[in-house]
């Protein structure tokens, strides 16, 4: 959810060739939750890109995820995409992300974040500040 992460991602993805991965789960994000009236239009545009024989950015999914959606994009909706978003999640899950995770990218995004101070640990917790004033006898 955070853009400057996935942003980072992304960069990380496309080094690993395999930046297409992000690429077709967002489009699946939008087909889920973008107008009702641009679905078959999404559709399409996600099976051309990612799923098509010779597709510019084509996505490596199980061929039985690839007969499910293909047979469903037939009639297209809303969730058509879900088992191959799901595969290509799941994918980047066990893989990508943990590679990314361990990276130089990834620990410099890390040390240029900025820590809000209330979760940041006092030398001597004893020392708080109280919030709010207690009654006195």
């Amino acid at each position: 959810t955070d853009p400057l992460g996935r942003a980072q991602l992304l960069e990380f993805l496309k080094k690993e060739f395999s930046a297409e991965n992000l690429s077709f789960w967002e489009a699946c994000e939008e087909l889920r939750y973008g107008e009702q009236s641009r679905i078959a239009e999404i559709v399409d545009s996600i099976y051309q890109q990612f799923l098509a024989p010779g597709a510019t950015r084509w996505v490596n999914i199980d061929s039985k995820t690839m007969e499910r959606t293909l047979e469903g994009i037939k009639t297209p909706h809303r969730y058509v995409m879900d088992d191959a978003q799901m595969h290509i999640y799941m994918l980047m899950k066990k893989d990508s992300y943990p590679r990314f995770l361990k990276s130089e990218l990834y620990r410099n995004l890390l040390a240029e974040a900025i820590i809000p101070p209330e979760t940041k640990k006092r030398v001597f917790p004893f020392m708080r500040k109280q919030r709010h004033s207690s009654p006195s006898p």
